[in-house]
């Protein structure tokens, strides 16, 4: 059965199933996330028809659509997962970077799902994901993104060791005071202790 078949026939059981929540799993992520703009979703939607169509026309070729949620957590912008055929885009980043995805996130994901139907697994940013973001999309194939994601970030608390200051977040933090870690300065190599001054920081604005 060719990979194109397998995507359909597992897009269409996910649509007729999808799996729910796990009960009682509670909800993870340092910030809070109030329900997203539909109007900001169904522009997603359109600027993700847009870039496949104008996959489909370049390559001459015809993929079924990927689907599109906002459950990206963390630093990402978004992230693509293969055998899913799914892209996942960062709710919290969207609100503040939204031509920026309209225009590129969503092609750099969209690019990961086409290389892999046409290519299989192959190196994330190699060439024919570079070809693909050059060629077919016309853009400059950035691997990382450079927005601002102070709104992602906890507070730091202040530690020091023989040489300088450092800032744990609060994992981190919270794994000290539980015994479960213990971190060393990657240049003097000496245990990293909580300051006696100021246990706690914030990111800059």
């Amino acid at each position: 059965m060719s990979l194109f078949k397998r995507l359909r026939g597992h897009l269409r059981i996910r649509n007729e199933a999808p799996q729910p929540p796990t009960p009682g799993k509670p909800a993870t992520g340092r910030q809070s996330r109030p329900p997203l703009d539909p109007e900001l979703k169904a522009r997603c939607e359109e600027a993700l028809s847009q870039r496949l169509q104008q996959a489909e026309q370049a390559l001459q070729h015809a993929w079924p659509r990927p689907q599109l949620t906002f459950t990206q957590r963390g630093k990402a912008a978004g992230t693509a997962h293969l055998h899913r055929w799914e892209i996942r885009l960062n709710p919290v980043l969207l609100v503040d970077n939204l031509e920026l995805f309209l225009h590129e996130v969503i092609a750099h994901e969209l690019a990961h799902l086409l290389v892999f139907a046409r290519h299989g697994r192959c190196a994330p940013h190699g060439k024919p994901w570079q070809v693909m973001m050059r060629q077919v999309f016309g853009l400059e194939p950035r691997v990382t993104h450079r927005l601002d994601i102070s709104k992602l970030q906890g507070p730091l608390f202040v530690y020091r060791c023989a040489c300088q200051e450092h800032h744990l977040s609060v994992r981190r933090h919270n794994r000290v005071l539980r015994g479960q870690s213990r971190y060393l300065c990657r240049h003097c190599g000496t245990p990293l202790r909580a300051s006696k001054d100021s246990h706690e920081t914030h990111p800059e604005q």
